[in-house]
């Protein structure tokens, strides 16, 4: 059990100062790890009022959640030891970059704090800003100096929507150096032994890639500073054990089909050999299992395709959803056993 080793000071805007941590191996806390001797150090906020002041920002536990065994590790290692380093991790829209930090936070028990840039982000909306409170001017801390203050992970998603220029302000950070907060007084905020700094994006942060129109070039010096991880779809016998724990009445072969036609449209989204039309844009996970929610119900063939361009189809042109039909259409027909009135 923690024991407050020191007093928690005020709290600040209903934060609080993790007193020790504690050491674990990664597969006492994931399963997919299992057997790891690997080891992390996280807070410990066993003391009720910090407790209090942080439990809304632990990121809200899944059950069902599954892991990417290299990615998490990956992760995990980063959170061990960031040897004053910052880690970007980019991949493919709805690979899960953001869902897996979250699911780790929350099995750790490590606050974050989250913030999705765009083109018209300002270094002040990291930092903070002044606003009067009963009637009197205070400066409000913002998430970058909250999660240096008191050592909580903090989380930029679409980092390469940016501006970069605007991005440089974070290089001081990045170098584990003090920051100084010019618009109140000059305080200075050392970082905690806690900090870490996650940024997410479709790119690597060379630009734009296929469709994620928006994306940025940046800086060189600036991604100096990060180590890197790459995100990628789930295997396909993952994401037919996602789906069949999430909605089993599906069937194991009915899933099989699904996750088959998902693998062929973003095999066309990438343009590898033998698609007769490219895809402009994948389908994710997420659109997977927003598939198999609208399924459930589905007691026909039209209702199935109906299911997928609600989850799917109406997104992309017309000649690619004719493409999207006539790839589930194929698929679905390879298979010669009876799929219970889904798709006969």
């Amino acid at each position: 059990m923690c024991v407050n080793e020191t007093p928690v000071n005020s709290l600040n805007q209903g934060d609080a100062l993790p007193t020790r941590n504690t050491v674990f191996k990664y597969g006492d806390l994931f399963p997919v790890l299992e057997g790891s001797e690997d080891e992390i150090a996280v807070p410990c906020y066993q003391d009720s009022e910090s407790m209090a002041a942080v439990s809304r920002l632990i990121p809200k536990r899944e059950p069902g959640y599954v892991f990417q065994e290299e990615l998490l590790k990956g992760l995990l290692d980063y959170l061990a030891a960031p040897m004053n380093d910052a880690l970007y991790i980019f991949g493919p829209s709805g690979s899960g970059k953001t869902s897996m930090v979250h699911q780790a936070a929350a099995r750790l028990g490590w606050p974050a704090v989250e913030m999705t840039l765009n083109g018209r982000f300002e270094m002040a909306d990291l930092t903070g800003h002044n606003t009067i409170v009963r009637g009197e001017v205070m400066f409000v801390y913002g998430p970058l100096v909250r999660a240096l203050k008191y050592g909580y992970i903090l989380m930029l998603n679409e980092i390469d929507l940016a501006d970069p220029a605007e991005l440089a302000g974070l290089n001081d950070v990045l170098e584990g150096r003090p920051l100084c907060i010019a618009q109140n007084n000059g305080e200075v905020i050392t970082p905690h032994a806690n900090f870490r700094l996650i940024v997410t994006a479709n790119t690597n942060g060379a630009g734009s890639e296929e469709s994620y129109a928006g994306t940025r070039l940046l800086n060189a010096a600036f991604l100096d500073r990060f180590r890197f991880l790459e995100s990628n779809y789930m295997p396909p016998e993952r994401e037919e054990k996602l789906l069949g724990d999430l909605y089993p009445e599906l069937g194991r072969e009915f899933i099989g089909i699904m996750v088959r036609t998902a693998g062929e449209i973003r095999r066309s989204h990438t343009c590898q050999e033998g698609t007769a039309v490219y895809m402009t844009i994948p389908m994710t996970t997420r659109a997977l299992i927003r598939w198999a929610h609208l399924c459930q119900d589905a007691d026909s063939p039209e209702k199935v395709v109906h299911a997928l361009d609600r989850a799917f189809g109406y997104r992309i042109t017309r000649e690619e959803r004719v493409y999207l039909h006539r790839i589930f259409h194929d698929i679905r027909g390879d298979v010669t056993a009876g799929l219970q009135n889904r798709a006969e």
